[in-house]
């Protein structure tokens, strides 16, 4: 299922907003699959919180390309059962994000 989600989502690369939708069911999936009650609800409350965001962190240039290219790195991670691997591959994910979302509020800040 998450491998072809990131399948899909090749086509919505040149609609910022339609692969912000996409991206969060993936993650959605993801928080789901692990049957971890309390990390779906904390997940929840972290995407909740980023919804207020005017802009997505996918409409920087090229980030829609690598966020797909990360997706599936965590795909293979996870079909592999390599713990190791899926964690890596998480944390260099949401680090590449959070520093495009920082660099596009440096931009519309200054």
């Amino acid at each position: 299922v998450l491998r072809e989600m990131v399948d899909d989502d090749q086509a919505l690369l040149d609609n910022p907003g339609a692969l912000a939708r996409a991206n969060r069911r993936f993650h959605k999936q993801i928080h789901l699959a692990s049957h971890n009650r309390y990390l779906v609800q904390q997940l929840d409350l972290v995407h909740r919180s980023m919804a207020l965001m005017a802009t997505t962190s996918l409409a920087a240039e090229g980030r829609g390309e690598i966020a797909l290219s990360e997706h599936l790195a965590i795909v293979d991670a996870i079909s592999k059962r390599d713990e190791a691997a899926a964690y890596r591959a998480l944390r260099d994910h949401i680090s590449v994000a959070f520093v495009t979302r920082l660099k596009l509020d440096s931009k519309t800040k200054a």
